[in-house]
């Protein structure tokens, strides 16, 4: 093996990796951030249905057209500020690989993890500003100050972990400032949240809005993700930046059917929406804990020193979720996928017999 290589090799093997969650059967699963309200045989239904409409010999040519022609509908928007991708993962992939090595990105943290980790990846510096820990608000002056010294913004909102939507004003406001900045806006959950800033996006040239199917249509295990930009940006990614074929005929064709009945999704939505209330009233009267008020579909909890008491109840009770612990001046941390009333009512239990 060449040195050059061999030290790359190294220097990659130090970087933080994303660990996929451990498959524990007859656990109920709240860990991932998956719509569970969808029913399964529902989605499964459509899959067989895209199974009948799809030649898996050819290239999906036409398949592509249709998810286009659905999104626009879906969202309002004509194709030309659309670009489809294998998740949004892959799109954050294809965005750092344009911005080039040494430069800076902009964050406030803690967010979405995979992007810090993607960045160091490319070589790209990451320069985190934290949210204000009382209420997960940005800090607008020291997050600008460090954003004018970088070369691109990363906003997650409704952020992850910590569920929050930015007030629409101040995000536009930062990127009004912000002009010559590239600036992503990752709206994984943005359906269960109050706005989305894809009617603003014929208005600015700096913006990227990454949106996907995952969460609230239920399909992430079909991997379909995409982008809402300027009209140039779109172009260019769909044409040159991204490969011709980046997602399988059968996604697409499911996804698709998906956005075709988005009436029934709606309500999915709206029931978790409904659970999210109930659960976040229940917890905030609970003494010991901290839970923050949620625009996703989760809900992010400061549990101090009854984070291993609370994680072993739920283990108890074959409950799993996402175990953060101490992260950026918040103690005892989980994360916690809005699931059914049942399941809801075991975590809100759980929680409560723990402390």
């Amino acid at each position: 093996m060449s040195p050059w290589l061999y030290e790359k090799l190294e220097w990659l093997s130090k970087l933080d990796n994303y660990i996929r969650p451990e498959r524990i059967k007859n656990y109920i699963k709240l860990d991932a951030n998956e719509n569970l309200l969808l029913n399964r045989n529902f989605i499964s239904e459509i899959a067989l249905q895209a199974l009948k409409y799809t030649d898996l010999r050819e290239y999906p040519i036409d398949q592509f057209e249709e998810i286009y022609k659905q999104l626009g509908k879906y969202i309002g928007i004509s194709k030309k500020y659309l670009a489809i991708g294998n998740g949004s993962d892959q799109l954050i992939e294809l965005i750092l690989s344009i911005i080039g090595r040494e430069q800076q990105a902009t964050v406030f943290t803690p967010t979405f993890s995979y992007f810090i980790n993607r960045c160091k990846l490319h070589d790209v510096t990451v320069n985190r500003v934290p949210l204000n820990k009382t209420d997960n608000t940005l800090q607008k002056e020291e997050f600008l100050n460090s954003a004018k010294q970088s070369d691109m913004v990363y906003i997650c909102s409704p952020n992850n972990p910590t569920g929050n939507q930015f007030d629409k004003r101040l995000v536009l406001e930062i990127i009004d400032i912000l002009e010559d900045k590239l600036i992503v806006v990752d709206e994984a959950y943005v359906e269960f949240a109050d706005y989305s800033l894809t009617s603003d996006i014929a208005k600015y040239n700096n913006i990227v809005i990454l949106r996907t199917l995952s969460k609230a249509f239920g399909l992430a295990g079909a991997r379909v993700g995409y982008l809402i930009a300027n009209e140039k940006f779109a172009q260019l990614f769909r044409s040159i930046i991204q490969s011709p074929y980046p997602v399988n005929s059968l996604s697409l064709t499911i996804a698709s059917i998906m956005l075709s009945n988005f009436s029934y999704i709606k309500d999915t939505i709206e029931l978790i929406k409904n659970e999210r209330k109930r659960v976040f009233d229940y917890l905030t009267d609970l003494k010991g804990i901290k839970a923050f008020n949620s625009n996703a579909n989760f809900i992010f909890i400061e549990t101090y020193d009854k984070y291993n008491a609370i994680l072993k109840e739920l283990e108890k009770q074959g409950i799993v979720v996402k175990m953060i612990g101490d992260i950026e001046g918040y103690r005892g941390c989980i994360r916690v996928t809005i699931g059914t009333e049942e399941m809801n009512d075991k975590v809100i239990k759980s929680i409560e017999v723990a402390i």
